[in-house]
């Protein structure tokens, strides 16, 4: 009995000797960012590894964060352990930008047969793709012509690589241009809320696409279907509608 009580008194001691040096040396040591925690890739830990830290955001954030996860386990995003790490500032980021683009369904909820389709939108939505006025004329129209793309990037990952196919519309077009374009590394990645170019050379056979790519502003251009790489290892992916 008494060496039990030696021990106890000796950890009675030790915490608060360790609560003691806490409360000096707290006005020093800043504590950590919550925000910076990283969002376990399995949501089945989500509770256990996620739960003091949620404790410290505010009250709004925690909402959002609510939100971003239940959004998550709508999609199944998380389900596998296979979606990229990611911080709370990141999701809650991320959140906000999906909130702005569906404000009436903050969560994702949504009807399978319509799931692919709201993905590609965000994607596009994303990363939109604009052209940059060619300088040619209409005796050019057999002729390899010199195309720009501007792809912006609008998420929160820089962009390493693109590959895949682009549309173009205009309404003086009965069709669209299809345009495929090579594996392109980017030198610098594209950060996010900036953009860098897609360069390609293509052969221009119909003098009307001609004329639309020399006037580009009615010009509207996405992605049809391809393969964007983050320089976090994830990929996007753009699948190409099916036409009936």
């Amino acid at each position: 009995m008494v060496v039990l009580r030696q021990r106890l008194s000796a950890t009675l001691l030790l915490a608060f000797a360790l609560g003691t040096t806490a409360i000096i040396s707290g006005c020093s040591m800043p504590q950590d960012d919550p925000v910076e925690q990283t969002i376990p890739t399995d949501s089945n830990q989500w509770q256990k590894k996620l739960g003091d830290t949620f404790e410290q955001l505010p009250e709004a954030d925690r909402s959002l964060l609510s939100r971003y996860m239940l959004r998550m386990k709508l999609s199944d995003a998380y389900e596998s352990g296979a979606m990229p790490r990611t911080t709370i500032k990141q999701a809650l980021i991320q959140q906000r930008e999906y909130e702005r683009l569906h404000p009436n369904n903050p969560t994702g909820e949504k009807s399978p047969v319509v799931a692919n389709q709201q993905k590609g939108t965000i994607n596009a939505q994303t990363y939109p793709v604009a052209l940059l006025p060619v300088k040619t004329s209409d005796s050019d129209s057999l002729n390899q012509v010199k195309m720009q793309f501007i792809l912006s990037n609008h998420g929160t990952v820089p962009i390493e690589s693109f590959k895949g196919d682009l549309m173009m519309k205009d309404a003086k077009l009965t069709k669209g241009k299809r345009f495929n374009v090579p594996l392109t590394q980017f030198d610098n990645p594209i950060v996010p809320e900036q953009s860098g170019k897609l360069i390609i050379e293509s052969s221009i056979e119909d003098i009307n696409v001609m004329r639309a790519i020399k006037n580009s502003q009615n010009v509207s251009v996405e992605i049809l279907k391809g393969t964007l790489t983050l320089t976090d290892g994830q990929k996007i992916e753009f699948a190409e509608k099916l036409v009936k």
